[in-house]
């Protein structure tokens, strides 16, 4: 017999949902929602915790529009992934760009050892599309107590995928250039595209290297930035005749469209790749960023 697939509301308990949650900014509400944790035995470590999230990075707090926040950590000072939800009375707020400012009632608090990033980026990706819904939202903020909000079918109606894949976050179709491509025109097109690298490949779309800031960097640093005690960086080779092929790295690191998400996460971040090729049968089909993870996982 299969066993029965997991779903949102096993994450989902009444002991660690907090409503009404008093807090007067996101890293306070973070702060009563690990405390929440902490009384329900789910922390090893309360201080650890409380030092990770007061060590947050942006991209450790996700606005899900009006509707919620996200905010994960993985962190070793929780024994397994484990959940809180805060429902507060009155809208907590983030300030963004340009004097604009974000708020919502609903804060959601994911840590999860490091171990299981897998399972991490899975509840983060139900979450997201699950308060993505105002239906979802509204059956929430009309719950009168924390048992309803546990036992809410919106929660266990979500099914969590046995794994992520590369497939499902991969941008397809994207952007490439020709090795004896122009170096300033690839330059101008990346800029204008606003992407940080592209794919090398040849006639039939075979993944041939990789051209990115780094390369570009790497120039720079070779021929127009002179290193400390140096007179003057060597002088470049006329820009009009050079070429992708001049500067572009042939060591790229290629996955495939099925491999776990997780693993290659965990590939990207442990040998500091931004990007990725996806390649099937030795040909281009996609293209994963770091960006691309965080942006279609669990939106911004």
């Amino acid at each position: 017999m299969s066993a029965e697939p997991q779903r949102l509301s096993d994450v989902v308990h009444a002991s660690r949902i907090k409503m009404p949650l008093v807090a007067s900014t996101l890293v306070d509400a973070a702060t009563v929602l690990a405390a929440c944790l902490d009384a329900d035995g789910a922390v090893s470590s309360a201080e650890r915790l409380i030092e990770r999230i007061e060590d947050a990075r942006p991209e450790d707090i996700v606005g899900l529009g009006d509707r919620a926040f996200l905010m994960h950590y993985r962190t070793d000072a929780v024994r397994d992934l484990t959940v809180a939800i805060g429902i507060a009375t009155h809208s907590l707020c983030r300030a963004l760009a340009d004097d604009e400012a974000q708020c919502a009632r609903i804060v959601v608090l994911v840590c999860t050892p490091p171990r299981q990033m897998g399972r991490h980026l899975q509840v983060l990706n139900a979450f997201a599309r699950t308060l993505s819904k105002s239906a979802v939202v509204a059956a929430v903020l009309d719950s009168t107590d924390a048992e309803t909000v546990a036992r809410l079918p919106e929660f266990r109606d979500v099914e969590l995928p046995v794994q992520l894949t590369v497939r499902d976050l991969m941008s397809e179709r994207p952007r490439t250039v020709g090795a004896e491509a122009p170096l300033r025109s690839a330059v101008v097109e990346m800029l204008r595209a606003g992407v940080g690298g592209l794919p090398v490949v040849d006639a039939a779309n075979r993944v041939i290297g990789m051209l990115s800031e780094r390369e570009l960097l790497r120039d720079l640093l070779s021929h127009y930035l002179p290193r400390a005690g140096a007179a003057i960086a060597s002088p470049p080779p006329s820009a009009s005749r050079r070429t992708v092929r001049d500067i572009m790295t042939r060591q790229v690191l290629c996955v495939s469209p099925e491999q776990p998400l997780a693993e290659v996460a965990s590939l990207m971040l442990n040998k500091d790749v931004e990007r990725v090729p996806v390649v099937k049968d030795g040909v281009l089909v996609g293209f994963l960023t770091r960006g691309d993870i965080v942006r279609k996982l669990i939106g911004s």
